[in-house]
């Protein structure tokens, strides 16, 4: 069945025909159009600022607040209810806001006064004669994250996923016109990635989300399905394996951090474990980001089995 990010839960209850299936993509696209207008007619600060309204008062009555909830349930089970609950309301403002900038995605890409870059990892001697496989995590506005290694003359190619509804898609397709990277559909980078690479071109990736073929490595605390092949290519083939992140200070203002490369364990022999654990070492490196910025982060799917939300182990999720 097809995702429906508003009509997901409705979906699923009426298992829609492809007439039904159209009508709601419609109402979707509709929705979009008329928000990336009122957006694109704003200047960028305003309409952030319209985007984060938006975002606080529509994304709790959608179905998949309750994935957020319980997200946040497992990632800070030390705060009250209270607590995670506006720490939802601020994330779904932050998606807003992202969602509202889509129309100035391209400007601000262009903009050192909005979003500038600490290389931390001196990226240009580091990369002087070789690709990297950078890696961010859904915070911030995770859109602006290779800003960073474009800028500082690394040419890059960014792996996506194609939105369901196609009235949605061809949002994200105007948003990504006159950005200075290349994008690869994810259905594509099984080939492309390595083609990619093969060119001398870096790669950028977010594997932070849920992946149902991946490996279940620990997430604050709790096995998570997670892809640990980026850290097996680039153990493969001796690439840095870089993490960044975008953080939003304040308002239309962001800082990208791209921290030094994250060094594989030599003791480990095996690749599959060594890219396990450095996996494992990159989702620590996420779970200190969101700490330290939980209303930035969104997860707005199931994270964990639901074994591991209750405290199962991953011995109990395998079987």
């Amino acid at each position: 069945m097809a995702r429906h990010f508003l009509f997901g839960g409705l979906a699923e209850r009426i298992a829609p025909s492809q007439t039904v299936e159209r009508a709601l993509w419609a109402v979707e696209g509709g929705l979009a159009a008329f928000i990336w207008r009122m957006t694109a007619a704003l200047p960028v600060e305003r309409a952030s600022e319209m985007g984060a309204r938006l975002g606080c008062a529509l994304g709790p009555k959608l179905r998949k607040h309750k994935h957020v909830r319980a997200n946040l349930a497992v990632a800070f089970a030390d705060k009250s209810e209270d607590e995670r609950e506006a720490i939802a309301r601020a994330s779904w403002a932050n998606l807003g806001r992202m969602i509202a900038e889509l129309p100035h995605l391209a400007a601000l890409a262009h903009d050192p006064k909005r979003v500038w870059i600490e290389d931390r990892a001196g990226i240009s001697e580091l990369l002087r004669d070789r690709p990297a496989i950078f890696v961010t995590a859904h915070v911030g506005n995770w859109n602006l994250a290779p800003v960073a290694p474009t800028r500082l003359g690394v040419p890059l190619t960014v792996i996506y996923r194609k939105q369901t509804n196609p009235r949605l898609e061809a949002f994200f397709v105007r948003a990504r016109r006159g950005l200075p990277w290349r994008h690869l559909e994810v259905e594509e980078a099984a080939r492309g990635l390595l083609r990619e690479l093969e060119r001398g071109r870096s790669v950028g990736l977010l594997p932070d989300q849920r992946f149902e073929d991946g490996e279940l490595v620990p997430f604050f605390g709790r096995p998570a399905p997670t892809p640990i092949a980026p850290a097996r290519i680039a153990l493969k083939l001796g690439l840095p394996f870089v993490p960044g992140r975008v953080v939003r200070e304040d308002g239309c203002r962001f800082r990208i951090e791209i921290h030094p490369p994250l060094e594989p364990d030599h003791g480990i022999a095996d690749l599959r474990a060594r890219a396990f654990d450095l996996t494992v070492r990159l989702n620590q490196l996420f779970e200190q980001w969101i700490r330290e910025y939980p209303e930035q982060w969104l997860c707005a799917k199931r994270r964990w089995p639901r074994a591991a939300r209750a405290g199962g182990t991953g011995e109990e999720l395998r079987s």
